[in-house]
């Protein structure tokens, strides 16, 4: 028997990142990275295989407002071969693919998969997708679903139609009241630079450190907020996605199944003290407390929001304001090569470049003896140099075997 076409509601947050696509590309991406071959034909196989057990890569956008679904068109994300690229993985340089449009509000394809050659040696594999389909997590799993295809692997598989809003439905009568809070606005991370900021686009970093660092997310963040008060005096705050799978649900959905919890950094606090924060938040369900007047954009047209947020980009990404935090920080889990390769192929790294949005991303995945960090922001923040600085000193500071620079004696020295 015929099961019934995949379809799942469009939440409101997903309508929000269709209006960030609209005004620049906002996708997810995840990368892998090795020597070999990759046969097209073979991936486009895998890749057909992989979809039909998780439709939810399938999908394209059918209705209006409130009443929009996700879709399953029934035809899997298309694979293809680019030319030879002098593109080396470590920034947006040369990777102008990466740049193509997914036109997901006018009904195209939400996923693809990209064979790039590359000149150093390497063939370099890139899943894009559609933020407002599909999070980072669910990258993840579409990627691995396609690999284990490639191996001739079972896959695990996912017809689930959760959407964040089940869960914290779910979890509703469970989450405490919590105390009003003032508006906090956060400073950047980074210092604006002078140059033009529009039109936008986003320039992105990737560091390997060749060693294991543990509680990277609480450590990132506290040197994070002594970079920032470099720069300038005033609070510092975080966005951590916490994934629902596993934790609110056992369905592996590949939607945007993901809370959020912002997060002060008090110029006090020490890596525990933000873990502790982090921890007690979570187990009192702060993840899902339901954003005040999210529900209202179901009945928003997307171009009345697109029209009125173009002229309040500038501002909201390059000021100290209370809307957006300082940065945002996602750890991706623990990764190893083998679980990349196939035969004829041997992944030396895997990553995932973080969606373009908001003033700072930081994205890593924790190898069994490195960590691969990528860093992203909009362009205005390195025009003189500032994002290829703040990489700089996280690898002195995380990279082992290197004398610690601490922020403000890196400050001065540069």
């Amino acid at each position: 028997m015929k099961l019934r076409r995949y379809t799942r509601r469009v939440a409101p947050r997903e309508r929000y990142w269709l209006v960030i696509n609209e005004i620049y590309s906002c996708l997810t991406n995840g990368v892998i990275e090795g020597v070999g071959h990759v046969d097209p034909v073979a991936l486009q196989k895998a890749v057909d295989l992989a979809a039909a057990a998780n439709p939810g890569v399938r999908v394209r956008l059918r209705g209006f407002l409130g009443f929009a679904r996700w879709v399953d068109s029934e035809v899997a994300p298309p694979v293809r071969l680019l030319s030879r690229s002098d593109w080396d993985g470590t920034s947006e340089q040369h990777a102008e693919f990466l740049l193509e449009r997914m036109d997901a509000l006018r009904g195209q394809a939400i996923a693809d998969v990209l064979i790039v050659p590359c000149s150093d040696g390497k063939i370099r594999l890139v899943f894009r997708t559609v933020h407002a389909a599909i999070d980072g997590r669910g990258v993840i799993h579409w990627m691995e679903e396609v690999i284990r295809a490639m191996r001739g692997e079972p896959l695990r598989g996912s017809q689930s139609r959760l959407i964040d809003l089940d869960i914290q439905e779910k979890y509703r009568a469970k989450v405490p009241d919590a105390p009003p809070e003032p508006p906090v606005a956060f400073i950047p991370v980074l210092r604006p630079g002078s140059g033009p900021k529009l039109p936008l686009s986003y320039v992105w970093r990737r560091l390997t450190i060749h060693r294991p660092i543990s509680q990277l997310l609480p450590k990132m963040a506290i040197f994070l907020a002594e970079w920032a008060r470099i720069q300038e005096v005033g609070p510092v705050g975080f966005t951590v996605p916490i994934d629902y799978r596993g934790l609110r649900t056992d369905e592996l959905g590949i939607g945007n199944l993901t809370g959020y919890l912002r997060l002060s950094v008090p110029e006090t606090a020490t890596p525990r003290m933000f873990m502790q924060d982090l921890t007690q938040r979570i187990r009192h369900l702060a993840d899902c407390r339901e954003t005040p007047g999210m529900r209202k954009l179901y009945w928003i047209p997307i171009r009345r929001m697109v029209r009125a947020l173009v002229p309040r980009i500038e501002p909201l990404l390059y000021t100290t304001n209370s809307a957006l935090p300082s940065g945002g920080i996602v750890s991706m889990g623990n990764q190893t090569s083998e679980n990349s390769s196939f035969p004829g192929f041997q992944a030396t790294d895997s990553y995932g470049l973080p969606a373009a949005i908001g003033k700072l991303n930081i994205v890593f995945v924790n190898y069994p003896g490195s960590v691969t960090i990528v860093f992203a922001a909009p362009s205005g923040y390195n025009g003189e140099g500032q994002l290829d600085a703040l990489v700089a000193a996280v690898e002195a500071r995380f990279g082992g075997g290197v004398r610690t620079a601490e922020p403000q004696q890196f400050a001065e020295a540069t």
